[in-house]
């Protein structure tokens, strides 16, 4: 049901991505919205998505499954409030330099006038922006809890609340800014970005909110510090809080580098956004809904059991997301030529746009994996390794990151951008599983992972030479394209992996679950 819900609520969000790209364009005044929007994420996740992240589940487990609502809400209440009182800091300290983070955001912008103006923009929206942490600080503490009590959907659901309301302002926006806006706006369009991006994410935190309520749990924030739990979790948290703001660097480099490519911004938030889908409607709901699963195995000191689930869930994320990574590489020119619109539909457009899907996709795999290894180290009632593992691999990225604007140009950019965040995801995976294999002495990694790997790369061989030669020439073709081909190599990869060996039946029968 998580995946389902996750579904539509991906089909609801590529709606926004795209009118973003059609409305603002792979332009500069499509840079200076994005990264500003996305500054808020990126603070959130460096300073307390750690602190409120899935590592708060197993502790909110205990007092679920006791039936204890009044130590779970004084627990929850108390998070909320320190989590509040913190990110009422950051969001005044934010407002206060936002022309610095603003000066920042434009560093690689080559033209100074350009980026002069640019900069005045950001630093408008930044003050809109930024105190958006408050609202995420609401928003995470609320999924975690309702994660603790198995409801998912309505979490899985939250952006479509983000995107009919950002969809209706940035239209709003379209018919007062008019054609091809630039970046010195009129008040009014200013306004109308900045509510765009803030009742956005009112929407988004509201709805797991209203559906926490609706169960009779009553989140008020409090204020705890005093609270045992509170000082426990938060000192568990602290090494989650590392590992996060390893992710945010990992954006906060993209933003950065991506600033030198007009465009580059809003094709990797693109990019990021189709990366994202299958993850939220695959490997999240997996990896989420297992957790409950491996801490009670651990409760009973059952290692096999633990493992067994383990393996259960990452065999299911290979699978599923494998022929997704193929099509996604072999087919991002074709598609890509399809969903872009209005400004975003050049030729420069979508080959931008394409250059950040195929990259990012390459390491759908390993940034499911690494997630849920990373909560089988929450079962285990440790942060601190999946936060130095993250933080090691996240250097790796940042540095890849770092010298994409060197290295190439254009959409060559965006792709170096989309391999190092992919490095940055291998590495990750790869130690973890390394590491969670000596602790349980159980084997974790998916069965037949390097077979499936083939296939795979052989497979977006395939469907990229295949889409080269058709060629196709409008959005049409394209289409016709991307459903022929995209079936062809769905198939393919879906019948040799069942040959090889690495076919979902197969690990069925291997794992003795068929009945």
């Amino acid at each position: 049901m998580m995946g389902a819900a996750a579904l539509v609520s991906r089909v609801f969000g590529s709606v926004r991505v795209l009118v973003i790209a059609a409305v603002l364009g792979t332009t500069y005044l499509g840079n200076a919205f994005q990264a500003s929007n996305s500054v808020s994420n990126v603070l959130f996740e460096l300073l307390a998505a750690g602190a409120l992240s899935a590592v708060l589940v197993p502790t909110f487990i205990g007092f679920v499954d006791r039936g204890d609502r009044a130590g779970a809400e004084a627990l929850s209440g108390s998070l909320l409030g320190v989590a509040l009182a913190a990110m009422a800091v950051v969001s005044v300290v934010g407002v206060l330099i936002a022309p610095w983070i603003a000066r920042l955001i434009v560093t690689a912008v080559p033209d100074e006038r350009i980026a002069a103006e640019q900069q005045d923009l950001v630093t408008f929206l930044l003050r809109w922006f930024v105190p958006q942490v408050m609202l995420y600080a609401v928003g995470a503490v609320t999924t975690a809890v309702l994660h603790s009590h198995r409801r998912f959907v309505a979490a899985a659901v939250a952006p479509i609340g983000n995107t009919v309301v950002m969809v209706g302002f940035l239209a709003a926006f379209a018919w007062s800014a008019g054609p091809n806006p630039g970046l010195q706006l009129a008040s009014v369009d200013r306004w109308l970005l900045a509510m765009a991006g803030t009742l956005g994410v009112v929407a988004f935190v509201a709805i797991p909110y209203v559906a926490l309520a609706r169960t009779g749990f009553r989140l008020r924030p409090r204020m705890g510090w005093g609270h045992q739990a509170v000082r426990h979790l938060v000192g568990l948290s602290g090494w989650a809080t590392l590992q996060y703001a390893g992710f945010a660097s990992l954006n906060g480099a993209a933003i950065l580098a991506g600033g030198s490519v007009p465009g580059g911004v809003v094709a990797f938030g693109v990019g990021w956004f189709f990366f994202l889908a299958p993850f939220g409607v695959v490997g999240q709901p997996i990896a989420t809904a297992v957790l409950p699963e491996l801490v009670e195995a651990l409760r009973h000191n059952d290692h096999a059991k633990f493992a067994q689930r383990v393996r259960w869930a990452a065999d299911r994320i290979t699978v599923l997301l494998a022929p997704i990574t193929a099509l996604a590489c072999g087919l991002a020119v074709p598609a890509m030529s399809v969903a872009a619109f209005g400004q975003a539909s050049g030729d420069a457009g979508v080959s931008v746009l394409a250059a950040a899907l195929g990259s990012l996709c390459v390491g759908l795999v390993p940034y499911a994996l690494f997630h849920l290894y990373a909560r089988a180290w929450f079962a285990l009632d440790d942060s601190r390794t999946p936060a130095v593992v993250g933080a090691v691999g996240a250097i790796v990225g940042v540095v890849g990151m770092a010298v994409a604007p060197i290295v190439a140009d254009g959409a060559g950019t965006v792709v170096v951008l989309g391999l190092a965040h992919t490095a940055a995801f291998v590495v990750g995976a790869a130690v973890l599983a390394a590491r969670l294999r000596r602790r349980v002495a159980f084997a974790i990694l998916p069965t037949g992972l390097w077979r499936t790997a083939a296939v795979t790369a052989i497979v977006a061989t395939l469907a990229w030479v295949g889409a080269r030669a058709w060629n196709p020439g409008d959005r049409v073709a394209s289409l016709a394209a991307v459903l022929v081909l995209g079936v062809l190599a769905a198939g393919t990869h879906l019948g040799v992996s069942q040959l090889v060996g690495a076919g979902v039946l197969d690990q069925i029968r291997r794992r003795g679950e068929l009945t």
